[in-house]
């Protein structure tokens, strides 16, 4: 066994060379490949502050608008009692224009029968 793997020997110090320029070539790829995914991170990087910038400032508009909405929920309660109001205030004279009809009517009533009492009165004296 040991003659065959001397007969080799030769060819296995050819390989070597190969084998170690493969390895430095691996070695360079592994490099450059390392150093294009770190540019990537860093783009990647980039790409995310300018991502959480732009969230910020939605975030910002967001609570402007949420401080804008509860300011109108406000005032449209505040308006919504003063229709109210308003609404209670316009049936108030037509109460008030009822209860004056009934007035007048019975007044009117009233007066009425007394000139008719007074009518028969005077036609009795006579």
């Amino acid at each position: 066994m040991w003659p065959k793997l001397l007969e080799l020997l030769p060819h296995l110090t050819r390989l070597v060379p190969m084998l170690e320029r493969y390895l430095n070539s691996r070695q360079v790829k592994d490099r450059e490949n390392e150093a294009a995914l770190m540019a990537l991170a860093e783009t990647v990087r980039g790409d995310l502050g300018q991502v959480t910038a732009a969230h910020a400032g939605l975030y910002r508009q967001l609570q402007g608008l949420s401080a804008q909405i509860a300011v109108l929920e406000e005032e449209l309660k505040a308006t919504r009692a003063a229709a109210e109001r308003a609404e209670a205030a316009a049936f108030l004279p037509d109460k008030n224009l009822e209860s004056m009809m009934v007035w007048v009517k019975g007044g009117v009533l009233g007066i009425g029968g007394m000139m008719i009492l007074a009518l028969i009165l005077l036609i009795a004296r006579h």
